[in-house]
């Protein structure tokens, strides 16, 4: 039995990583796929696929852009990632429709716009602040980059667009907040 496009995705975005030596970044990817989930238990296999592929790029070409948000460095990241989610879907002879809808979903990952780019915008936010606001705002802290952190976490708190994602998010925000702050 084949498996389906979202089991492809995922063992795809898992190999990159492991080839990567960055294992630690899977859980990122699943971990969008789960909250997508959550927030909306019906998402189709466009979203889940979008989910696991939507920062695939930085497992072949590292986090060049570092946390920015310069607009500029941030819609190039979405269009490599869709790239090569395309490139994927295309060797997993995903029909044409289906590999559109999920490039376009990549393609507003970090800003959002129609309804399901909220929503992969969203989790892809809830998996940043579940997994890596805390452990980053400590090591800014340690770092002396408090300031700098402090802005990034506004940022990405800033992008999420349901009141539902933003209630999930705000207690990793706070703590993240209260340790730049200390």
């Amino acid at each position: 039995m084949t498996p389906s496009l979202p089991e492809q995705a995922e063992q795809f975005m898992r190999d990159a990583w492991t080839r990567a030596n960055m294992v630690g970044e899977i859980s990122h990817h699943q971990r969008t796929a789960h909250w997508i989930k959550t927030l909306r238990p019906d998402a189709g296999d466009a979203l889940l696929v979008a989910g696991l592929l939507h920062d695939i790029e930085r497992a072949f070409h590292g986090d060049w852009k570092a946390g920015s948000l310069d607009p500029v460095q941030i819609q190039k990241h979405q269009r490599l990632c869709a790239d090569m989610a395309e490139r994927f879907l295309q060797g997993a002879h995903a029909d044409a429709a289906f590999t559109d809808a999920v490039k376009d979903l990549i393609l507003h990952h970090e800003t959002g716009g129609t309804e399901d780019q909220n929503l992969l915008c969203d989790a892809d936010c809830l998996a940043y602040f579940e997994e890596k606001a805390v452990d980053r705002a400590r090591r800014a802290q340690q770092e002396g980059r408090s300031e700098q952190y402090r802005e990034k976490l506004d940022g990405v708190y800033r992008r999420m667009h349901s009141p539902q994602a933003k209630a999930i998010a705000t207690p990793w925000y706070e703590a993240a907040l209260r340790i730049v702050r200390s």
